[in-house]
């Protein structure tokens, strides 16, 4: 899975998002509010200016107009105000605009217009009204919104260092509660999996605030612990049911070999050397339950020394050797001679003549059984088994290593559908897994990954 896909990073880069927007969106508020409110005082005194001018021009007539024009614009501090009295020819009389601006009536309403002073040579931002004088004559009075173009730069300015800030900001914080997430998180994953490894003691750390992660955890906590009630009870009921079985057994096969030697019947034979082999068939299945049962508690893990793996491979391959010769198999070793590995001999030896004795018996049209070992990424050390016989399906991998599952038809052979289970528990034992895989262009590789931490020889 790629990262980028994480709920984690999902999660984040939401919060991340949000927090921008909120940002961008107050930022706006503001601007918009802070511009409407500068045009809403431009109009304000473009028409204050207008219906004084034309209390003017009402009291004092035309000459009263100019004059009171030509005054405001000699004596008002504001270079912002905006003026013209224009003739009924259309021709400018008074004011500060070069002329009278085409697109607008000579009653208008409040409007933004470009336009240009007199003698400027460029055009501004203005905001004027207009109104009808009698006399044919004209007045436009207005605020330029120089005001308002300024605060746009400043807008667009402080806009981009505060979206720039704020989106640092929110990243930080979003990565800070993705970590706190992550960490959290990482405390219930690492409890489930070695959990799952078969440290039913384990439990999740919790810190009794009892926020919604402390309460999962006793939830969490409170299912481990059914979980291993329950797997205790399995495995006392299992262990001892197998070890009980084994006295009897072992007492059944011997007085079949007792009445195997005294009877003369032919049949009577054959029927007592068949119930025999039974009765080690059933040994040998106790046996096994009796190692899954052992392993799966843990015992063995006193038993781990420090010891090279390729020649456990070679004496497996020497040991193995005549009877694959038999069945038309050739056993090779691949290891590098170097590789140490801390882990129970003696388990790990069975675990891999599981795999070869399967090999043989269900490898059927191959020729070629592969014992090897291999560092794994830095990280593990892998040790396969390897046939080129026909293999199995997606499906069969999938229930092979299920306990009591046989694939027969398909592969034949007998068996109490036990032997990859106990290979796998043996791998749980060394805190690794059992993964089984197609080998090109077929066969049967069995990989057992165990953990690089637990496989190197320390300094």
């Amino acid at each position: 899975m790629r990262w980028w896909n994480g709920t984690i990073v999902r999660l984040t880069l939401m919060l991340v998002f949000a927090q921008v927007a909120a940002l961008a969106l107050g930022l706006t508020v503001i601007h918009r509010f802070t511009s409407a409110t500068i045009l809403s005082d431009a109009r304000t005194a473009a028409e204050v200016a207008r219906d004084d001018l034309v209390d003017d021009y009402r009291q004092q007539g035309l000459p009263g107009l100019v004059e009171a024009i030509e005054y405001r614009l000699k004596v008002r501090d504001d270079r912002n105000f905006i003026v013209l009295l224009k003739q009924p020819d259309g021709r400018r009389l008074a004011g500060n605009l070069r002329e009278w601006p085409s697109t607008i009536a000579d009653t208008a309403h409040w409007r933004r217009i470009w336009l240009a002073r007199a003698g400027a040579t460029t055009a501004e931002p203005m905001g004027v009204v207009t109104t009808r004088l009698p006399g044919g004559y004209a007045l436009l009075t207005g605020e330029t919104l120089e005001a308002e173009r300024q605060l746009a730069r400043a807008s667009e300015t402080a806009f981009v260092y505060a979206l720039t800030a704020g989106t640092l900001i929110a990243a930080l914080m979003a990565a800070l509660v993705a970590w706190i997430l992550a960490r959290r998180i990482d405390i219930f994953s690492r409890a489930a999996n070695e959990f799952v490894g078969g440290k039913l003691d384990t439990r999740v750390e919790h810190d009794e605030t009892g926020d919604a992660f402390d309460r999962l955890a006793v939830s969490i906590n409170a299912m481990f612990g059914r979980i291993a009630g329950l797997v205790r009870e399995l495995r006392m009921v299992t262990d001892s049911m197998a070890h009980d079985l084994r006295s009897p057994v072992s007492r059944m096969k011997a007085r079949l070999e007792q009445a195997l030697g005294r009877t003369r019947d032919a049949e009577a034979q054959v029927a007592i050397a068949g119930a025999i082999e039974e009765a080690d068939s059933l040994h040998r299945l106790l046996d096994t339950a009796l190692e899954i049962s052992r392993a799966e508690a843990g015992i063995g893990r006193d038993r781990f020394t420090h010891f090279t793996i390729a020649p456990m491979l070679e004496d497996m391959a020497e040991v193995y050797g005549p009877l694959a010769e038999d069945r038309g198999f050739a056993i090779s070793v691949d290891s590098p001679p170097g590789l140490d590995i801390f882990a129970h001999r003696e388990l790990l030896v069975r675990a891999l003549s599981n795999l070869v004795d399967n090999a043989l018996k269900y490898a059927a049209g191959g020729s070629t059984i592969r014992i090897g070992a291999h560092h794994r990424d830095g990280t593990a050390v892998d040790l396969m088994v390897t046939d080129d016989g026909p293999g199995l399906t997606d499906d069969q991998m999938a229930e092979a290593a299920r306990r009591f599952v046989r694939l027969d038809p398909a592969r034949g052979g007998t068996g109490a559908g036990l032997g990859l289970s106990l290979v796998e528990t043996i791998a749980h034992l060394h805190g690794g897994t059992m993964l089984l895989e197609s080998s090109p262009p077929h066969g049967l590789r069995i990989r057992l990954t165990l953990p690089f931490a637990a496989c190197n020889r320390p300094s």
